[in-house]
């Protein structure tokens, strides 16, 4: 009995000391939207070829619990992405912009787990963790969507509130970067 009361203290002492919990990541329990959703909000992207591609978002219409978000070109021309659906879940377009398909097509999928996959008319689509992209625009952390068509593999990175940041292209074994966001200016609420 003498050596157990001799011990308690230190027992006792273990209790009492502060446990340290892991720190709660700065976006945890928030519904992203991994997208632009105010009219004026801006994109200038860079293209493989030096080239550049200012687009806008132009209206904003709301369908249930998403947002219908239409995009033009910032010299009032239209693009081939024309319009994207907005919600937590995740990122559609109405028709498939890759093949034209008139399917609405799950471009990124919210809620799913690094690794998991979905399948779409322009090929299987695979969720990644979320990493840090440098683009001219800056650095964003931005989740990866990689697009395996036949030979041809598309990589996109998403960032919250600005939409894709960077995509790339392999084909034969050669990585191309198709777009690299140059700036984004949000809309004005």
């Amino acid at each position: 009995m003498e050596a157990l009361m001799r011990h308690v203290p230190l027992i006792v002492l273990g209790l009492a000391l502060p446990t340290t919990a892991a720190p709660v990541p700065k976006d945890a329990g928030k519904n992203l939207i991994y997208f632009p959703t105010v009219v004026g909000a801006k994109w200038v992207y860079e293209d493989e070829r030096g080239g550049e591609e200012a687009v806008e978002v132009s209206a904003v219409e709301k369908d249930g619990d998403e947002l219908v978000v239409s995009r033009k070109g910032v010299d009032g021309t239209s693009t081939r992405y024309t319009q994207m659906i907005v919600s937590t879940k995740g990122l559609r377009q109405p028709k498939d912009a890759f093949n034209d398909k008139p399917e609405p097509v799950w471009v990124l999928k919210c809620g799913l787990r690094a690794g998991e996959s979905w399948e779409t008319p322009s090929g299987k689509r695979t969720l990644h963790e979320a990493e840090e992209v440098k683009v001219p625009a800056g650095t964003f952390k931005a989740l990866r969507v990689v697009v395996e068509s036949g030979t041809e593999t598309l990589t996109s990175w998403y960032a919250p509130g600005v939409g894709e940041v960077k995509r790339t292209q392999k084909r034969c074994g050669t990585v191309t970067v198709i777009r690299s966001l140059k700036s984004f200016t949000p809309g004005k609420k």
